[in-house]
């Protein structure tokens, strides 16, 4: 049985099932799920979690023995059981279909599922294990209704941001829902005691750590030559890594190309203006000259390329902000490929 994830939390009020595939690549909600299951569970008696890791067909066969056992410290226990690939043969399935069929009511089992890919919906493994388990596919959050999100999560916690403020953090986070997560737990440590609606001026009093990248990629993309410099040197001296704001830097570009090229793709209101101003300013070839500027200070952190990565990521924002300075591709006389090193 398939059930989706809004539907989940009453599905399991109604019943506990022995046998739960949970299955997607948004780790958040899956782990929030599979406390769902162990919260309800608990009320019921539940109270020792066994946590195992299947890598290969084989060793499907102990878990299933352990788990038609009896505990030792517990009558009633939860496997939690991570899949790191397909281990779902023919041959295991028929054994689960065993388990299921002999189960009594002491012991649950929690699959979770590996990478999740959407063409597994229409594969035989898929539908039979659908047969045999509570199955949820726990997909990513679209970035057109993060911000949806982000606003249920804030009320779940007792805080009241305004609409400019969800916007702000949908664009700072990402589409990362444990970053998203974080910045809202951090929100009502310091905002505990105060009934008020919280405003893009009340994110200030936060410490992010991704703020400040995001911010310089912000700046470099409105075209403020200006604050760049002042901005790198600040996070500089936060202690940030060059690879993370070469990070924050080469999902911008890689969205803004695609905006380019005209593909789809997920972007606010806001950062779409931002990108169309991107694209007018250096065009689709400067976006791929930069993306590849990425990929050098890339290997220039690993070693293979020689030079300093906060010049090359100065220069690399510079030019995204408009200003015509070196690249890394001018100055690639002075690197070479270390392969001694």
């Amino acid at each position: 049985m398939i059930i989706t994830l809004d539907k989940f939390p009453q599905s399991l009020k109604k019943q506990l099932d022995p046998l739960y595939f949970l299955a997607g690549n948004e780790l958040l909600l899956l782990e929030e799920s599979v406390e769902l299951i162990a919260s309800e569970a608990e009320t019921h008696g539940f109270g020792e979690i066994e946590r195992v890791e299947i890598t290969q067909p084989d060793e499907w066969y102990s878990l299933l023995a352990d788990a038609s056992g009896r505990s030792l410290f517990a009558e009633k226990r939860i496997f939690d059981v991570r899949l790191t690939k397909n281990v779902l043969t023919s041959k295991v399935q028929t054994a689960l279909e065993e388990w299921i069929h002999d189960a009594n009511e002491e012991t649950i089992m929690i699959l979770r599922g590996w990478s999740w890919d959407y063409r597994f919906r229409s594969a035989a493994w898929f539908k039979s294990i659908s047969a045999l388990a509570t199955t949820v596919v726990i997909e990513a959050v679209p970035i057109a209704r993060l911000s949806h999100w982000i606003k249920d999560r804030a009320q779940a916690l007792g805080l009241k941001l305004s609409e400019d403020a969800i916007s702000e953090l949908t664009d700072l986070t990402d589409g990362n829902l444990y970053a998203a997560q974080q910045e809202l737990e951090k929100l009502r440590l310091i905002f505990l005691n105060e009934d008020k609606e919280i405003g893009i001026e009340g994110l200030t009093r936060i410490n992010w750590s991704i703020s400040g990248a995001f911010d310089l990629v912000d700046a470099a993309c409105n075209g403020n030559v200006d604050k760049i410099s002042t901005m790198l040197a600040a996070v500089r001296r936060e202690g940030a890594q060059p690879l993370f704001l070469v990070g924050a830097l080469g999902s911008q570009l890689r969205k803004y190309h695609d905006l380019a090229c005209g593909r789809r793709t997920h972007l606010t209101p806001n950062r779409r203006r931002v990108g169309e101003r991107v694209i007018k300013r250096i065009g689709r070839t400067g976006l791929e000259r930069l993306l590849v500027e990425c990929a050098h200070l890339d290997c220039q952190q690993k070693g293979i390329l020689q030079g300093d990565s906060w010049l090359a990521l100065e220069s690399m924002l510079l030019n995204l902000a408009g200003y015509q300075n070196r690249t890394l591709e001018t100055d690639a006389t002075r690197l070479r490929v270390d392969y001694e090193n």
